[in-house]
């Protein structure tokens, strides 16, 4: 197998412009909110965390934005940017990636403090990021955590809503299949799905990455619109497993929260709520 230290799906992120009123979005929605984090970079963050993996969402102050690794982006941008690959090793990541010819740089480290009842404590990871546009959606990164105590906690894990965990991740891309051989080659025979005119799905452990034409894409998440900018190349958002999918719709109509029925009974959130990510709940499946 290769990348055999990527282990799964850690979180992914969906940059904002505004983390105040994203954040009372996703409130809305149903979300506990951990409490909200300053890097020692300077960007701020909103992670909600589900049952082993999460969303977090992030703000990037202005004198930051032309330097960051999202930079690509429109300006008005609001959306996902980039996935976390779960690891206990990025610097054996790094090696496995050159094994395969991928050169990364080293693993950077970083930090923000966590504020809890008991006192405040920083948390810690080692991450490495992927070379930019090597699969060609999305760009990834792995997210070494060193203090995974202070990030997944039993008290921010209980939604509302009923969410558990994140099924899958939706990517957009004209030609999906043409990303095959790349993501055959980092991630091996075992973790590629079949194709199809439609698209074709990439597996490993918790990771579900969905590839899907516009076409395609379109007719899964009616009333989604992929935003100006991208090019039809854009890694949309995440369906999320509830224990209760009963439970969220009510709560949706309770808070006033627009959103329509998919065609396969998933609840699509309209994506003004959303900081212009897909965000599809479904029940989730028992194993």
């Amino acid at each position: 197998m290769s990348l055999p230290s990527v282990t799964g799906l850690d979180h992914y992120i969906i940059r904002v412009n505004d983390l105040e009123s994203a954040t009372e979005f996703y409130k809305k929605l149903g979300f506990s909110l951990a409490p909200q984090g300053r890097h020692h970079t300077g960007t701020r963050n909103q992670t909600l965390i589900l049952d082993s993996n999460y969303l977090e969402l992030l703000y990037f102050p202005p004198e930051q934005v032309a330097t960051s690794r999202f930079r690509h982006f429109p300006d008005h941008y609001e959306g996902p940017v980039a996935v976390a690959l779960q690891t206990t090793d990025s610097a054996a990541v790094k090696r496995e990636l050159a094994a395969v010819g991928i050169e990364a740089e080293a693993p950077v480290s970083g930090g923000r403090p966590v504020h809890l009842a008991q006192g405040s404590e920083d948390a810690a990871w080692l991450n490495l990021n992927f070379p930019q546009g090597v699969f060609g959606v999305p760009d990834f990164f792995t997210c070494g955590h060193q203090t995974r105590h202070l990030v997944f906690r039993p008290e921010w894990q209980e939604h509302a809503n009923t969410a558990r965990r994140i099924r899958a991740l939706i990517a957009v891309h004209p030609d999906p299949n043409s990303l095959q051989a790349k993501y055959l080659q980092a991630f091996g025979a075992i973790s590629i799905g079949a194709a199809s005119d439609e698209g074709w799905l990439l597996r490993r452990d918790s990771l579900r990455l969905q590839f899907l034409t516009p076409a395609a894409f379109a007719a899964r998440y009616p009333g989604v619109r992929i935003p100006d900018g991208v090019d039809n190349v854009w890694l949309a958002g995440s369906v999320i497993e509830v224990r209760d999918l009963e439970t969220t719709r009510k709560l949706l109509s309770r808070n006033a929260v627009p959103f329509r029925d998919g065609p396969h009974g998933e609840l699509l959130i309209d994506p003004a709520y959303t900081a212009g990510t897909l965000q599809a709940f479904v029940q989730e499946q028992q194993s």
